[in-house]
């Protein structure tokens, strides 16, 4: 339902079925708590998103890698929105200490990425940077990070620093071979998230009118998709950069 834009649905049907999946016997129930999330968020609810984020999805601090991702997804996405999430990037980072190692599990590294950016931890960043460029370790694992997780790190760390034009140009090849990495659909989205917000910033408004349009062509009535497009024609203007 929110891959189709229908987010009021989504929120419903949630709710109607809250106890059927929020127990603590369900391993799941953290991550059910993230999609209810995402369908707030489309429609503008932040408020709502952060009392999840502060209530179910995160006041165990859980240190379930599963349940971290879906933590670090979340803020990001706040934080694209332009929410100040504050010292919650410090608490998640903390969480991940034990987890990203940059070896093991690649999709695992680039949402602890996303906390220690947050947090303000850049050398944890080039860290796992480094693991993933090294060739002392050659695995199967690594070589998986190195095509996938690789570009998604540098592309997400350029961002964070404002570096548009890196983020971009890792981004939008990522996307490309991002559906080998792991995830569903909905946790993947955040990659295209993240590419079409740094066009829009970074003044490239005929790839950021092409990626909005590309997303209101499958979701057409998300406030977020019209919000992309309306702020990519807002760019186009003489003098400024066209991609």
């Amino acid at each position: 339902m929110e891959m189709q834009g229908r987010a009021e649905d989504g929120i419903g049907w949630m709710i109607a079925r809250e106890p059927h999946w929020s127990g603590d016997d369900n391993f799941f129930r953290v991550h059910n708590w993230w999609h209810r999330s995402l369908c707030h968020l489309e429609l503008g609810q932040t408020d709502q998103v952060f009392a999840l984020y502060d209530g179910p999805i995160r006041q165990d601090r859980s240190v379930i890698a599963l349940d971290m991702v879906d933590a670090s997804a979340l803020l990001w996405r706040l934080h694209l929105s332009g929410c100040d999430v504050g010292a919650r990037w410090q608490e998640l980072a903390v969480a991940w200490d034990n987890h990203a190692d940059g070896r093991t599990y690649p999709f695992n590294d680039w949402h602890a990425v996303m906390a220690y950016l947050g947090a303000g931890r850049h050398q944890e960043v080039a860290r796992i940077v480094d693991a993933y460029r090294s060739d002392s370790v050659a695995s199967e694992a690594t070589t998986w990070g190195k095509r996938t997780a690789l570009p998604l790190v540098e592309g997400f760390a350029a961002f964070f620093h404002g570096d548009y034009e890196t983020t971009v140009e890792r981004l939008h090849g990522a996307r490309f071979v991002a559906n080998s990495f792991g995830g569903s659909h909905a946790q993947r989205d955040i990659i295209d998230w993240t590419l079409i917000e740094a066009a829009v910033r970074g003044g490239m408004t005929g790839m950021a009118e092409s990626l909005a349009n590309e997303r209101l062509a499958l979701k057409p009535h998300s406030p977020v998709n019209r919000s992309f497009l309306n702020r990519a024609r807002e760019n186009s203007i003489p003098g400024q950069m066209v991609a």
